[in-house]
């Protein structure tokens, strides 16, 4: 119903772009996965992306690549459709979400990836000790800077997205596997 409703409210066709950029770097996620001899058992679609839950874990340096696979493909559809005027549009989507996943928090693709290095590199729970502060540091940077541009009178995109980020946070931990 919200797709729909925001469709028909999508004069400049932003909607199927922004759907285009989010299937291709779901589709990233989901190659990599197999690459590594990953399963994937559920996906589950929110309103801010969609969840894989595979059948088993996989290693701590395929999980950090298969979290970056899917921001890598956003930034190459970007650099592949940079120079055309016509895909201008489309090329600011794929660059917006793939910086976007690539923030130190644990609930996305740079926050996963960290926690996976910083686990390979130093243990667990250093890793988890870490992780947490970042987290929480950008969350926070985030809530502000959505606080200020809502109070400025201008979109509270920022804000939806800290909220999200808030009610998350009591699921931030790294990986739990080896």
């Amino acid at each position: 119903m919200l797709l729909a409703w925001l469709n028909y409210l999508d004069r400049d066709f932003l909607l199927p772009m922004a759907l285009a950029a989010c299937g291709a770097h779901e589709l990233g996620h989901l190659a990599a996965i197999r690459l590594f001899g990953g399963t994937v058992r559920r996906m589950r679609f929110t309103a801010v992306g969609a969840e894989l839950e595979l059948d088993r874990a996989l290693g701590y340096w395929q999980e950090g690549a298969s979290a970056l696979a899917g921001p890598g493909v956003n930034l190459l559809l970007a650099a592949a459709c940079c120079g055309s005027e016509r895909w201008v549009a489309f090329t600011g989507l794929n660059l917006a979400l793939a910086l976007f996943n690539l923030l130190p928090v644990g609930r996305l693709d740079g926050g996963r990836a960290l926690s996976c290095t910083l686990a390979l590199l130093a243990g667990q729970d250093w890793s988890d000790r870490l992780c947490i502060w970042l987290d929480r540091g950008c969350t926070a940077a985030i809530l502000g800077l959505g606080l200020f541009t809502a109070g400025l009178g201008g979109n509270i995109t920022l804000l939806a997205v800290a909220f999200w980020l808030l009610a998350g946070e009591k699921n931030i931990s790294g990986p739990k596997y080896k």
